[in-house]
């Protein structure tokens, strides 16, 4: 009994050593990360990364890093200067040049008060996944508008207006006043290279706008985003 005890104490002790030299690791690696990105992109701030502990063998012995969560909360684009935070995933990080990235996933969120603060629409306000705000005569219609992007151009388009309890689709409306919804919202935004847009959306916390790229170097990117 006292063997079977002496077993499960030590054996507990190694899991607890290898648990905390796990940790130690991910912590060193994870300061590399926000120290490198603190220095290729200098406007970032509060940033945080995080590793998967399932990850953190194969991280240990190899070249790269399998994967990284890395959360910027605020950042300043370049040219718009408008303030963003930044939900990033990163996969296959070259520990020798750890700003050189296999391939990347961005969140960019312009935050809400900013959407509703710059909004060229009278009463907008977000409501689920749309922006509404007030049309027609006196203001007695409500319109739903999403985010679209197309051409470098993000825009919102009408998807319906209700009036006086009813509902109308965007589709039966004219087409001048949907040109009119487009040109009052469109805003030119410059990709950077090596990354395209795959989606843009709006909810509580602003309009995010996700990009996609493969074998991005880090220091470029911040030249440009």
């Amino acid at each position: 009994m006292k063997r079977k005890r002496l077993v499960f104490v030590a054996s507990a002790a190694t899991l607890a050593l290898l648990a905390c030299s796990a940790l130690a690791t991910e912590f060193v690696i994870t300061s590399q990360i926000e120290s490198r990105i603190e220095s290729e992109l200098p406007s970032a701030k509060e940033v945080k990364a995080n590793l998967s502990l399932i990850d953190m063998p194969m991280n240990v012995v190899s070249g790269s890093i399998r994967s990284a969560s890395i959360y910027i909360e605020s950042y300043l684009l370049k040219g718009s200067g408008t303030e963003v935070s930044l939900d990033i995933k990163a996969n296959n990080i070259n520990k020798k040049k750890p700003t050189v990235i296999g391939s990347i996933d961005i969140t960019a969120t312009i935050p809400a008060s900013t959407i509703l603060d710059n909004a060229e629409f009278e009463s907008a306000e977000i409501v689920g996944d749309a922006l509404q705000v007030s049309m027609g005569p006196g203001g007695l219609g409500q319109a739903l508008l999403v985010p679209k992007f197309a051409d470098n151009q993000i825009y919102f388009e009408l998807e319906s207006v209700s009036f006086l309890g009813g509902k109308i689709p965007a589709s039966s409306l004219p087409a001048n006043i949907l040109d009119q919804v487009k040109g009052k919202s469109i805003r030119t935004i410059d990709v950077p290279k090596g990354l395209k847009v795959k989606s843009v959306s709006i909810s509580s916390k602003g309009l995010s706008i996700k990009l996609v790229g493969n074998n991005i170097q880090l220091g470029k990117l911040g030249s440009a985003l």
